[in-house]
């Protein structure tokens, strides 16, 4: 039996829109269902896709859902669930830094600075709430955590450490662990778990990818909207783009040293235009661009032993 490990990245708003393209499509071409993973990891925007996933929509009627077409009636009938409207109620500016210990341990020793954590250390807290995400997403799985491997990946306050919620021995419900990870600094308020602290797991990394290292999968698809092909990087025009791809590098590399194949989905120079777009049709854009992608990876010098790798996994579903 060919197991899978999913790993969905951060990506902002439309990050959840370019998952939702990339599952979808290789929900069409290999006939993969992404709910049938044997592990989903999820960081900030992709958390919200991963607890979809886990819900129990399809991949491919979120792709649909997400271009404006007719989704299959039982995926409305798990959207059905949300009654609350998506808000993001705003509150006054708090201008002290956010964590100064977070900085402190970010800035020493100084030959291992880490400027993500420096830099959301000093920052001030955000004013927007994500009361409401947490809200719809506990009201998306009324039942809390699944039986199938969900992990959530945030950063805690105090300290500055990874917290993996549904894997790690922390408390906290589906929804606090999502608005936790999807807690962008300076922009949202921290998420809350008792009287700890998250913030968007980004912050560790845009994937989370090395989570899935020691675990023994055949096959880990990794769908990351934050970084960018080989190719289509630049330190100039767009660092932390750059950064962060370049944090995913040591990462696969990391994961393929123990015998796991990686594919890897990310935008290149075509694409990378559909995710900085604001438009009313950015989400559309961005779904659209993560399934082009799917096609130009899997085009590839090894795509079609990965193509045959997702088959063989589809056939033992």
């Amino acid at each position: 039996m060919i197991s899978i490990g999913l790993v969905l990245s951060a990506g902002g708003p439309l990050g959840d829109p370019w998952h939702s393209g990339v599952l979808g499509r290789l929900q069409e071409v290999a006939g993969w269902d992404a709910r049938t993973a044997d592990l989903v990891v999820g960081t900030s925007a992709g958390s919200i896709t991963a607890v979809t996933l886990r819900a129990g929509v399809a991949a491919i009627d979120r792709k649909i859902h997400m271009v404006g077409g007719p989704i299959s009636p039982e995926a409305e009938e798990i959207y059905a669930r949300i009654v609350t409207p998506y808000t993001e109620p705003e509150a006054e500016r708090d201008w002290r830094p956010a964590s100064p210990k977070m900085a402190l341990r970010a800035a020493w020793p100084p030959w291992r600075v880490d400027p993500l954590r420096l830099a959301t250390g000093n920052m001030p807290r955000g004013t927007r709430s994500g009361e409401p995400l947490e809200t719809r997403m506990n009201e998306l799985m009324p039942d809390g955590w699944p039986d199938q491997p969900l992990w959530i990946t945030a950063v805690r306050m105090s300290d500055g450490r990874r917290v993996v919620f549904g894997r790690d021995d922390v408390r906290g419900n589906i929804g606090q662990a999502v608005r936790s990870s999807a807690a962008v600094p300076g922009a949202y308020r921290p998420g809350k778990v008792g009287e700890r602290e998250y913030v968007d797991g980004g912050v560790h990394s845009s994937t989370n990818l090395d989570l899935a290292a020691t675990l023994g999968f055949d096959l880990v698809i990794v769908s990351s909207a934050m970084t960018a092909a080989p190719g289509s990087r630049s330190w100039i025009t767009d660092p932390s783009r750059a950064w962060f791809s370049s944090k995913l590098d040591d990462e696969v590399a990391e994961v393929r040293a123990r015998g796991t194949a990686v594919l890897v989905v990310e935008p290149d120079g075509e694409t990378l235009g559909d995710l900085d777009k604001t438009a009313a049709e950015a989400r559309a854009n961005a779904t659209n661009a993560g399934a082009a992608s799917v096609d130009r990876a899997l085009s590839g010098s090894d795509g079609a032993g990965l193509t045959e790798l997702i088959r063989r996994a589809t056939a033992d579903q």
